[in-house]
């Protein structure tokens, strides 16, 4: 059994869940007191660990409007995702056809989120995104880059597992740390680094800049969300545009 696991946003889709929310959010996230108690909350939570509340909107809405003495102004999440219709192009172009190729090949597909699943099985099935599990810190009992976020699909009768995703700090760390073949889907590569061929993306000499930059931007966004941070930087053994590109990357290893 050979394994794929993909993050979700930013690698199979557009960020669904942060377009769906942001005409609901924008306003109350233009009140400073709002916003500072909602990352509060968030980094509380963070610094707890519990890998089953640290994304949980919902419930992170509700202690904020309590802490706050609020009347009910945030949104119910689970009536905005039951009410969702996407535009065209929110899954990137490429997904459809990579995936039906991917599984065609044998791979079976999981969707690996650190969204909770009470949420992202509803936008994926929207989406339309075909897999054969889900990967989520209220399935796993973990979170990316906890090795153990992948225990579900780890086992003897598994030969292989890539994983696929565009956070280095949560994806790239994450699959290097459970012993996965690590690939950074990096969409938005320039030019220059398109026109290297794959196979040599990982010796250029200005990468370990990029990827210490890229770290430290994704950790001022979201924080370390494991229990301890790695010693080495994240070290995709592959780098990636999209999933044309995956394709040829998993006939090479095959």
């Amino acid at each position: 059994m050979r394994w794929l696991t993909f993050d979700l946003d930013g690698t199979l889709a557009d960020w669904p869940f942060r377009h769906l929310m942001r005409p609901h959010m924008e306003p109350l996230l233009a009140q400073p007191t709002i916003r500072a108690a909602l990352r509060e909350e968030y980094l509380n939570r963070l610094a707890q660990g519990d890998p089953t509340r640290i994304y949980d909107w919902g419930d992170i809405h509700q202690a904020v409007r309590k802490k706050l003495g609020l009347p009910p102004i945030f949104p119910n999440l689970l009536e905005v995702l039951a009410e969702a219709r996407f535009e065209h192009g929110m899954v990137y172009p490429d997904v459809p056809t990579g995936l039906a190729a991917f599984r065609s090949q044998g791979y079976r597909i999981a969707v690996a989120t650190n969204g909770l699943a009470k949420y992202q099985q509803i936008l994926v099935n929207k989406l339309a995104i075909p897999y054969d599990r889900m990967l989520a810190p209220d399935i796993s009992q973990a979170l990316k880059p906890d090795p153990a976020f992948w225990h579900l699909v780890q086992g003897d009768s598994v030969e292989r597992i890539v994983h696929v995703g565009d956070l280095l700090s949560q994806d790239v760390w994450g699959a290097n740390a459970a012993d996965l073949v690590a690939v950074w889907i990096w969409r938005t590569m320039p030019e220059d680094w398109r026109a290297t061929p794959v196979k040599e993306r990982t010796r250029r000499p200005d990468l370990n800049p990029v990827i210490e930059a890229r770290v430290h931007s994704e950790l001022e966004e979201h924080g370390f969300v494991g229990r301890v941070r790695p010693q080495s930087p994240p070290r995709p053994d592959y780098i990636v545009a999209d999933l044309h590109e995956l394709q040829a990357v998993l006939t090479g290893i095959a």
